[in-house]
This record gives structure tokens, C-alpha cells and sequence, in this order.
């Protein structure tokens, strides 16, 4: 064992779980959240955003610069790295441009996330712990959720989390070689952190390993690292895209960097092209961390309620559980990263899950509770039943979102599809990017809310829009309503609307 583990006092603890049993539990939820995937529509803006980011990069083969429809306007998305849309793209290329597409390299991500977890946590502290450590993981709805969206979050959990563990590997192994491959495996994080979401990445990464080192005064063992191959294949791997970017478009490393990078969590307006960032307050990032890592963290409560259990609590404040523990100082400096900026959302702290799983594992079983028979029967009956609460809150938010707010209207885009086989779509006012990801170039947008403009412009299409909008803007013509649910109506073209004959029936059964 590494100096800088403490030993579990007594035998382990056995597995919640058989090995067998354990994946076949893995290979359930893999399979419900693989379904949801294929159920819930798009989340507009952000999701539906990088969708259509992905569907553009498939279509056009341009794998370089990744590209969205703003405004009306086909224009470079400089905002993030490529990996996320590459991998989107590349699924679409295989599977089809479908919700199964473009979401799955987030769940290859959360399972490479979860795997990597296990392996180095197995490694260092036992079956029992790594078992637990991913069981409270995927115990988070924050994580199953997006374990299962087109965003890049999970990307950058993966290689944040991805890094941590393998300087954990690092730190724990006495083999020069075993060493030498953990390190390269640091360093390969990083670059591939720097494809996902840019240098955030390596800062996310960098702070706690850092801290384990200052703290343990570890400085000796930096001579052990991969350093030469280390800094290669970090720059062979982050370094190629950003040159070529730059050279076809001389203004992105400015404006990715300085922007993006910097000016964001400083500034309310830092020059966004893309929208506008949104404001909560510093100190934030505490709240997103607590909600992130329900129920989890209830479990804190356990040693809370008797005193032997307050004290094994109020020893976290000493250095020395600080300097030993490489996931609470994951989950720590992170939280307290993120209260620095009032710029910040709850998937910004996703990297903390994995890492406060770990330690609330690691400290349950270091403080004996994870080896009482009680304790684990009421875990394992509890773990289920909170997988059968998220996924039936995932399917009734699919079905009331999709009928009652403008955020996922997916089914109702692919309806008007179904229900218009020839002919384009003007969306009156603010087009949504899933309207381009589901409709694709038969939507008309346009950039100009004026409603004079809007009405008018419309005349020679089928006219899709907000009830509101029409309601606070009236159409400059009136038109009947083909298609609608309680957020979007579809009208029929101008004049009579008269649909098109081969529609009308199954228009009038709506």
C-alpha cells in the first residue's frame, strides 16, 4: 500500500455485490439510460445547440471547424473545442442523424468515466470501495442525466476525473514502470481535456493534484513522472487542432482564449457571439455541488447523528486527512474554484460526483459503517428504488416538457414533419436550434424580430409558432391552425389555408 494511504482498520468489508452481479446492475441502467436517450427530445438552447452542431459537421464533412446556425446565420462555433461535435459527427455518420447519435458519446464518456473510476479505485482501495464509489455515482441524477446529453460536459468530467486518478495511480504504485504509465496516462487527460473545453480542463485537474502534493509535501516523487513522453503526447495530442484553427481563422485563439477563457467568469459582457452567459451569484457553485451529489450525500447524516460520528467528521479539518486524500481535495478545491465566478451552472461542477462518491465510500468504510449488515441491505434496496424514481421523473419531465414549455419540442417538430411532406417551415420570430436539428434546411429563419417584417415574410410557407409570439404579434393574414400543442401551432399557408390534399385528413384528425 502507498505511504499516502491510510490502511482500513479490520478486514474489508465484502461488495455490495458478486462481480457478475455487479455488471449485470451496470448493464440495466446502461440499457434504461440508452433508452431515454432515444426518448426524450432535445433540450433547447444548449443540447439542441451542440445537436445541430454535430448534424452540420456530419453533413458537410468539415471536421475542422464546427459550425451553427445563430441568428440565420451559418457561422464558426469558436466557443468550444471540437471532440464533443466530432464524435457526435461521427456517430451520425453510422447511426444516422437521430437523438441516439448525437447523444452517445456522452454515455461512452460517462462509461469510460465510471470505468476508469473503478479500475483505479479497485486498484487502490479495494472491490468494496470501487463498487461503492460507482454505485453512488450513477446514484446522482445530475450525472444520469447527462450521461446522457449531447453537451460536453461529461467530456470534461471524463478527462478531469480521468487525470486525478491516474496521478492516484501514480502516487500509489512503487514500480518505476507502472509509474511511468500512469503519469503518461495524466498527461494524455490533460490533451484530451484541451479538445473537450480548452485549458478549464487542466486547471479543474491541476488544482487538487497540486494541493496533494503541496500538502504531502510529495515534491521528491515529481521526478518520477513521464515527463518527456508526458508533455508529447499532451501537444500531440491538444496542439494540431488549435494551429490549424488559427490559420484558417486568425481571430479564434483571441477570442477562445481571452473570451471564452477568461473574460467569461469575470465579466458580464465579455464579447459573447453566441448569446448571452448566465448570472447567479458567487458562491453558486456550493448549492449546484450539494444538489449534484443528492442523495449522496444525505448519507453524510449516518455518522452526523451519534457523537463518535461527529468526531470522525470534525477530524476532516485536521491537514493531515486533507494531505492523504486525493478525491476530497477533487471535490473541495473544484467547489471552491467555481464560488470565485457568479458565472456558473450546475453542470460546471459534474467532475465533484465521481470524485465525492469516492471519498464518501472510502470514509463509510474507514469508519466502519460500510461493513454492518444493515447498513448495506437498506443500500442495497435504497439504490434501486432511486434508479426507479429518476427514470420515471426522466419520462413524465419528457412528457409534460414536450406539451407544456418551449424547451423540448421535439415531437412536435418531428409531427410537422410527418404531417407536411413537401413544403418549408417559416418560424415566426426566434428560431430555436432544435427546430434546424429536427426540420434541417427546410426551416426558413430569420434574424429580424420586427413583427412587420416577420408577418409579411412568412406569406409563402407553412408558418411555425409560439402561441405567444402570435398572440403579442398578431400574423399580418390569418391562418388555420394544422398542428399544435400547448406551446407551438403550425398554420397553413396563406390566403384559404388549404393544406396540401394527401395532409388534410390526418390534419383534421389532429
Amino acid at each position: 500500500m502507498s505511504r499516502s494511504q491510510n490502511p482500513v482498520s479490520g478486514p474489508a468489508p465484502a461488495p455490495l455485490f458478486s462481480r457478475r452481479g455487479f455488471l449485470y446492475l451496470l448493464a440495466v441502467l446502461a440499457l434504461l439510460r440508452l433508452v431515454l436517450n432515444c426518448l426524450m427530445p432535445l433540450m433547447d438552447p444548449s443540447e439542441a445547440r451542440y445537436a445541430l452542431i454535430c448534424r452540420i459537421m456530419a453533413e458537410s464533412g468539415n471536421y475542422l471547424e464546427p459550425k451553427l446556425i445563430h441568428d440565420g446565420v451559418l457561422m464558426n462555433f469558436e466557443g468550444k473545442p471540437p471532440l464533443s461535435f466530432q464524435a457526435g459527427a461521427v456517430a451520425c455518420r453510422v447511426f444516422g442523424t437521430n437523438l441516439f447519435a448525437v447523444r452517445l458519446p456522452s454515455f461512452l464518456f460517462a462509461a469510460g468515466l465510471l470505468a476508469v473510476l473503478y479500475g483505479a479505485v479497485r486498484r487502490i482501495k479495494g472491490e468494496s470501495i470501487a463498487q461503492l464509489g460507482v454505485l453512488l455515482t450513477l446514484s446522482s441524477p445530475v450525472f444520469f442525466l447527462y450521461a446522457g446529453m449531447c453537451m460536453t460536459d461529461m467530456a470534461l468530467a471524463f478527462c478531469v476525473c480521468s487525470a486525478v486518478f491516474a496521478y492516484m495511480v501514480f502516487d500509489h504504485e512503487t514500480v518505476r514502470r507502472n509509474k511511468k504509465l500512469a503519469s503518461l496516462g495524466f498527461f494524455a487527460s490533460l490533451g484530451v481535456g484541451m479538445l473537450v473545453k480548452g485549458p478549464v480542463a487542466i486547471a479543474l485537474a491541476g488544482m487538487p493534484v497540486f494541493l496533494f502534493v503541496l500538502l504531502g509535501n510529495r515534491w521528491r516523487d515529481l521526478k518520477n513522472h513521464a515527463w518527456l513522453l508526458g508533455f508529447a503526447a499532451f501537444f500531440l495530442i491538444a496542439a494540431p487542432w488549435y494551429v490549424l484553427m488559427q490559420r484558417a481563422n486568425p481571430d479564434f485563439l483571441h477570442y477562445f482564449f481571452v473570451n471564452e477563457n477568461f473574460k467569461r467568469f469575470l465579466f458580464k459582457e465579455y464579447g459573447d457571439q453566441y448569446g448571452s452567459g448566465r448570472e447567479t451569484f458567487r458562491g453558486m457553485a456550493l448549492i449546484w455541488f450539494l444538489l449534484s451529489n443528492l442523495p449522496a450525500v444525505l448519507l453524510v447524516l449516518i455518522p452526523a447523528c451519534s457523537k463518535e460520528g461527529r468526531g470522525k467528521l470534525a477530524d476532516l479539518r485536521r491537514k493531515s486527512v486533507l494531505r492523504d486524500d486525493l478525491p476530497l481535495l477533487g471535490f473541495l478545491a473544484i467547489t471552491l474554484f467555481w464560488c470565485l465566478t457568479s458565472r456558473v451552472l450546475i453542470t460546471y461542477v459534474l467532475p465533484t460526483v465521481p470524485f465525492f462518491s469516492v471519498w464518501l465510500a472510502d470514509s463509510l468504510t474507514k469508519w466502519g459503517y460500510a461493513g454492518r449488515d444493515g447498513f448495506r441491505k437498506a443500500l442495497r434496496a435504497a439504490l434501486p428504488l432511486v434508479w426507479c424514481i429518476v427514470g420515471v421523473a426522466f419520462s413524465l419531465l419528457w412528457v409534460a416538457a414536450d406539451r407544456w414549455t418551449d424547451k423540448m419540442p421535439g415531437d412536435f417538430f418531428r409531427d410537422c414533419a410527418a404531417l407536411i411532406q413537401n413544403g418549408e417551415f417559416y418560424v415566426y420570430r426566434r428560431t430555436p436550434y432544435s427546430a434546424h436539428f429536427y426540420l434541417g434546411d427546410r426551416v426558413i429563419p430569420h434574424p429580424d424580430e420586427d413583427a412587420s417584417v416577420s408577418g409579411p415574410a412568412a406569406r409563402p410557407y407553412f408558418l411555425l409558432s409560439r402561441k405567444r409570439d402570435t398572440k403579442k404579434y398578431p400574423l399580418a393574414e390569418p391562418r388555420r391552425v394544422l398542428l399544435e400543442n400547448g406551446v407551438w401551432a403550425l398554420y397553413a399557408l396563406p390566403g384559404d389555408g388549404a393544406e396540401p390534399a394527401a395532409s388534410a385528413p390526418e390534419a383534421e384528425q389532429r
